[in-house]
């Protein structure tokens, strides 16, 4: 096991997985909205960045869009995807409250994956895009695991200053005046539905942003890459952190990272072997996140699991 290598892949996916959860945490522990979606904004940011940085079609290939434009280009059109992608999806659904928002939200991120995977001609379909460009890091001296840590780390940071001052202004007081009480807040003349979609639109830019950086590491994208897999690691990792905290659910994305990089990192004889350790990672995380819930069960999340 390269200690060290180890250290650095934690902290890069740490982080950027960190985003989501700070964005998922603003959502639902201060909008009250149950996003069971969120892997959706990370796939429509990574496959615009792709698209944006990836050359025309050649040969073989069956995607009809490549713009070649420069990586910041991409950066910048990856936090713009996820946000438009979030007006489309909250306009209709943020009508809707509770379980039934979250199912809306899973449904839509499973339309963006099914038609990811079956329309070639946006992103080679099941086969993805491959050799996605990244910028050029040696002018900074610095080799690319290294510099790619330091982007994903200034990116957490960046994205948790924001949400910390945006809660600790007073639109973050209307905004938890709105989870609370929702007849109140109109009582005093609160917008609730605006304030529930700015919230939802604001915290999917990040996670664009987020996901560029993870298509820049993978060099891929592909639908197999953005299941609702990812989405419920973002949930176990914000219930294993606590809600309410932004440093809670940082410390709770890195520790469930950590967790499931030192089982892939562990060395196993045979295939077979390995295909068990990976089936006992995911019984593992299901089992932490049904302790938390057992012995936390006063929580937001466990009463609206309760109502549902």
């Amino acid at each position: 096991m390269n200690i060290e290598q180890l250290l650095l892949t934690v902290l890069t996916y740490g982080c950027l997985y960190s985003v989501m959860t700070v964005c998922l945490n603003l959502q639902y522990a201060r909008g009250g909205m149950i996003n069971f979606g969120t892997v959706a904004y990370f796939a429509a940011g990574a496959y615009a960045y792709a698209i944006f940085t990836q050359e025309p079609p050649q040969g073989l290939d069956q995607y009809k869009f490549g713009f070649e434009a420069p990586w910041w280009i991409g950066f910048i059109a990856a936090g713009l995807a996820s946000l438009l992608f979030a007006v489309i999806t909250g306009w209709p659904t943020l009508r809707l409250r509770g379980e039934y928002l979250a199912l809306t939200t899973f449904a839509f991120a499973e339309v963006l994956h099914s038609f990811l995977l079956n329309e070639r001609r946006i992103g080679n379909g099941s086969v993805g895009l491959s050799n996605v460009d990244r910028p050029d890091i040696s002018v900074l001296g610095l080799s690319e695991n290294y510099a790619f840590m330091l982007a994903a780390v200034a990116l957490l940071i960046l994205t948790a200053y924001l949400s910390r001052r945006i809660l600790a202004s007073p639109y973050g007081r209307a905004v938890d005046a709105v989870r609370d009480d929702e007849v109140a807040a109109e009582a005093v003349g609160k917008d609730v539905h605006r304030l529930r979609f700015e919230i939802f639109v604001i915290s999917a830019i990040p996670i664009g942003f987020a996901s560029a950086l993870y298509a820049m590491i993978t060099t891929l994208v592909s639908p197999d890459l953005f299941t609702a897999e990812v989405t419920f690691f973002v949930w176990i990792a914000l219930v294993l952190g606590g809600e309410h905290t932004i440093k809670g659910v940082i410390l709770g994305t890195l520790a469930l990272v950590t967790f499931e990089e030192v089982v892939r990192s562990l060395h196993f004889e045979t295939v077979r072997a390995a295909e068990i350790a990976a089936s006992v990672e995911h019984m593992m995380t299901g089992l932490i996140f049904v302790m938390i819930l057992r012995w936390q069960p006063f929580t937001r999340f466990a009463k609206k699991g309760a109502e549902a």
